[in-house]
């Protein structure tokens, strides 16, 4: 992870180790507060929510043919108000694809989305969506097989949400005060990215024999 933070050069400067900089995002990622960070890599609050969002880039979903894509979406809190988050994996690798956040969940938002998520797709691949109605007609304006269900490889989907959802309860399910959209996709690509490590890929495949509801 060092590694390819330096041949990336995700960090600029190098004033304090990249070595302790990946540390702080890591614990951050892994459900310690800011505030409970600092005594192991001396530095404030902001500091480490910013190398948390450095990170966001870390792992950018290659350009590739795909076979299957699950969809999702869950509603949670920005700021006191209502907000949804989409997100989609490849079935096969388990990488995240994309993730975004938008006030509703109207067929719009899901074209917008689905779009987008395409977009990072080589060839037509198969989506795996569930029955919200918000996807009828998306999925036939984009053109693109598709499934309907709420299990199967679906369910790949609904694991990285309960992943996701594990990580909010420390936010009590919402996010802070003064937290925008914007701010929340992009702590959202890097959780994302953080929660799919390629080194674990064997590990998390076992995740396909689960359903989670």
């Amino acid at each position: 992870m060092v590694e390819k933070a330096r041949q990336q050069k995700v960090f600029s400067r190098e004033d304090t180790p990249t070595e302790r900089r990946v540390l702080a995002a890591f614990l951050y990622h892994a459900g310690l507060s800011c505030c409970r960070i600092e005594p192991f890599v001396d530095r404030s609050y902001e500091a480490i929510r910013q190398r948390f969002h450095r990170l966001k880039d870390f792992f950018e979903p290659d350009y590739r043919d795909r076979q299957e894509i699950a969809v999702d979406k869950a509603k949670t809190s920005i700021d006191g108000d209502e907000h949804y988050v989409w997100a989609a994996v490849d079935c096969e690798t388990l990488g995240v694809l994309a993730v975004e956040v938008s006030t509703g969940r109207s067929s719009l938002d899901a074209f917008c989305f689905l779009k987008d998520v395409l977009e990072r797709c080589r060839g037509r691949p198969l989506v795996r969506a569930d029955r919200g109605p918000w996807y009828d007609w998306p999925l036939e304006r984009l053109d693109c097989e598709y499934e309907r269900e709420t299990w199967g490889n679906r369910s790949l989907i609904e694991a990285w949400f309960e992943i996701f959802k594990y990580r909010t309860r420390c936010f009590y399910h919402r996010f802070p005060f003064h937290s925008t959209a914007s701010s929340t996709r992009s702590w959202l690509t890097a959780f994302a990215a953080l929660t799919m490590p390629r080194s674990n890929l064997d590990t998390l495949h076992t995740a396909k024999t689960y359903s989670f509801d």
